[in-house]
Protein backbone atom coordinates (compact mmCIF):
# COMPACT_ATOMS: atom_id res chain seq x y z
CA UNK A 1 0.00 0.00 0.00
CA UNK A 2 1.51 3.34 -0.92
CA UNK A 3 2.08 5.88 1.87
CA UNK A 4 -0.28 8.81 1.78
CA UNK A 5 1.38 12.12 1.43
CA UNK A 6 -0.14 15.31 2.58
CA UNK A 7 0.95 18.56 1.09
CA UNK A 8 3.20 19.41 4.03
CA UNK A 9 5.42 21.59 1.93
CA UNK A 10 2.41 23.46 0.67
CA UNK A 11 1.02 23.82 4.21
CA UNK A 12 4.27 25.18 5.69
CA UNK A 13 4.65 27.56 2.80
CA UNK A 14 1.21 29.07 3.46
CA UNK A 15 1.88 29.25 7.20
CA UNK A 16 5.20 31.00 6.60
CA UNK A 17 3.50 33.56 4.37
CA UNK A 18 0.70 34.21 6.85
CA UNK A 19 3.21 34.68 9.69
CA UNK A 20 4.92 37.36 7.65
CA UNK A 21 1.69 39.10 6.72
CA UNK A 22 0.99 42.66 7.82
CA UNK A 23 -2.09 41.65 9.84
CA UNK A 24 -0.16 39.10 11.90
CA UNK A 25 2.70 41.57 12.41
CA UNK A 26 0.26 44.17 13.81
CA UNK A 27 -1.34 41.54 16.08
CA UNK A 28 2.09 40.56 17.45
CA UNK A 29 2.98 44.19 18.15
CA UNK A 30 -0.36 44.80 19.87
CA UNK A 31 0.16 41.74 22.07
CA UNK A 32 3.69 42.88 22.94
CA UNK A 33 2.45 46.37 23.91
CA UNK A 34 -0.35 44.88 26.04
CA UNK A 35 2.08 42.63 27.89
CA UNK A 36 4.43 45.56 28.46
CA UNK A 37 1.63 47.69 29.94
CA UNK A 38 0.51 44.80 32.15
CA UNK A 39 4.06 44.36 33.45
CA UNK A 40 4.31 48.08 34.25
CA UNK A 41 0.98 48.06 36.10
CA UNK A 42 1.97 45.04 38.17
CA UNK A 43 5.34 46.61 39.02
CA UNK A 44 3.79 49.91 40.16
CA UNK A 45 0.79 48.49 42.06
CA UNK A 46 1.35 47.84 45.80
CA UNK A 47 1.10 44.19 46.92
CA UNK A 48 -2.29 42.86 48.01
CA UNK A 49 -3.25 43.82 51.55
CA UNK A 50 -1.31 47.08 51.57
CA UNK A 51 -2.96 50.44 51.36
CA UNK A 52 -1.56 53.55 49.72
CA UNK A 53 0.63 54.24 52.76
CA UNK A 54 2.31 50.85 52.45
CA UNK A 55 1.12 49.59 55.84
CA UNK A 56 -0.42 46.15 55.98
CA UNK A 57 -4.17 46.18 56.56
CA UNK A 58 -4.89 42.77 58.02
CA UNK A 59 -8.14 42.14 59.91
CA UNK A 60 -6.35 39.75 62.23
CA UNK A 61 -3.64 42.20 63.29
CA UNK A 62 -3.98 44.38 66.35
CA UNK A 63 -2.63 47.94 66.10
CA UNK A 64 0.44 48.73 68.16
CA UNK A 65 -0.32 49.86 71.70
CA UNK A 66 2.00 52.40 73.37
CA UNK A 67 4.42 51.21 76.06
CA UNK A 68 2.90 50.86 79.50
CA UNK A 69 -0.59 50.08 78.18
CA UNK A 70 -2.34 46.75 77.73
CA UNK A 71 -5.13 45.82 75.33
CA UNK A 72 -8.30 44.51 76.96
CA UNK A 73 -11.12 42.87 74.98
CA UNK A 74 -14.62 43.61 76.27
CA UNK A 75 -18.16 42.85 75.16
CA UNK A 76 -20.53 45.76 75.65
CA UNK A 77 -23.89 45.40 77.37
CA UNK A 78 -25.49 47.26 74.44
CA UNK A 79 -23.98 45.90 71.21
CA UNK A 80 -25.37 48.84 69.18
CA UNK A 81 -22.97 51.23 70.93
CA UNK A 82 -20.03 49.44 69.29
CA UNK A 83 -21.15 50.92 65.96
CA UNK A 84 -20.46 54.40 67.35
CA UNK A 85 -16.89 53.60 68.33
CA UNK A 86 -13.91 54.27 66.07
CA UNK A 87 -10.19 53.68 66.47
CA UNK A 88 -8.60 56.27 68.70
CA UNK A 89 -11.86 57.29 70.42
CA UNK A 90 -11.59 57.95 74.16
CA UNK A 91 -14.16 56.27 76.41
CA UNK A 92 -14.88 55.59 80.07
CA UNK A 93 -15.70 51.98 80.99
CA UNK A 94 -18.52 51.63 83.53
CA UNK A 95 -20.47 48.78 85.11
CA UNK A 96 -23.11 48.26 87.78
CA UNK A 97 -22.03 46.65 91.03
CA UNK A 98 -24.39 43.73 91.75
CA UNK A 99 -24.20 44.00 95.53
CA UNK A 100 -24.82 47.72 95.99
CA UNK A 101 -26.68 48.38 92.70
CA UNK A 102 -24.53 51.45 92.12
CA UNK A 103 -22.47 52.42 89.11
CA UNK A 104 -18.77 51.84 89.18
CA UNK A 105 -16.25 53.46 86.82
CA UNK A 106 -13.77 50.75 85.94
CA UNK A 107 -11.49 52.86 83.75
CA UNK A 108 -11.38 56.47 82.70
CA UNK A 109 -10.00 57.76 79.42
CA UNK A 110 -9.49 54.36 77.76
CA UNK A 111 -8.52 54.43 74.08
CA UNK A 112 -10.41 52.28 71.58
CA UNK A 113 -7.86 50.20 69.67
CA UNK A 114 -10.25 48.23 67.42
CA UNK A 115 -13.84 47.04 67.10
CA UNK A 116 -14.20 43.47 65.85
CA UNK A 117 -17.35 41.89 64.46
CA UNK A 118 -18.71 38.97 66.49
CA UNK A 119 -17.33 35.55 65.58
CA UNK A 120 -19.63 33.14 63.79
CA UNK A 121 -21.55 31.05 66.30
CA UNK A 122 -20.31 27.54 66.87
CA UNK A 123 -22.17 24.62 68.36
CA UNK A 124 -19.03 23.76 70.34
CA UNK A 125 -18.51 27.20 71.86
CA UNK A 126 -22.16 27.96 72.51
CA UNK A 127 -24.65 29.89 70.44
CA UNK A 128 -24.90 32.95 72.67
CA UNK A 129 -24.16 36.03 70.56
CA UNK A 130 -22.40 38.59 72.73
CA UNK A 131 -22.05 41.22 70.01
CA UNK A 132 -18.90 42.89 68.73
CA UNK A 133 -15.64 42.70 70.63
CA UNK A 134 -14.17 46.08 71.55
CA UNK A 135 -10.42 46.26 72.17
CA UNK A 136 -9.39 49.09 74.47
CA UNK A 137 -5.96 50.24 75.67
CA UNK A 138 -5.57 50.78 79.40
CA UNK A 139 -2.72 51.14 81.90
CA UNK A 140 -1.50 47.70 82.98
CA UNK A 141 -2.70 48.10 86.58
CA UNK A 142 -6.25 48.89 85.49
CA UNK A 143 -6.34 46.39 82.61
CA UNK A 144 -6.43 43.27 84.74
CA UNK A 145 -9.23 44.63 86.92
CA UNK A 146 -11.33 45.63 83.89
CA UNK A 147 -10.76 42.25 82.24
CA UNK A 148 -11.84 40.36 85.35
CA UNK A 149 -14.89 42.51 86.07
CA UNK A 150 -16.05 42.52 82.43
CA UNK A 151 -16.33 38.73 82.56
CA UNK A 152 -18.64 38.88 85.59
CA UNK A 153 -20.69 42.04 84.99
CA UNK A 154 -21.96 43.64 81.76
CA UNK A 155 -19.97 46.76 80.89
CA UNK A 156 -20.86 49.92 79.03
CA UNK A 157 -18.82 52.82 77.69
CA UNK A 158 -19.38 56.55 77.73
CA UNK A 159 -18.04 58.46 74.78
CA UNK A 160 -15.82 61.49 75.37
Amino acid sequence: MPAMRFGTRKYWGRLRLSLRSRRFLLARRALACTLLLLAVLLAVRPPAGQGPSGARASPASVPVVPTGLSTVPIHLADAAVAGLLTRGAHVDVVTVDDRTQSRQVLAGDATVVDVRSPPSSSKFLGSGDKGPLVLIALPRETATEVAALSLRNPVAVTLR
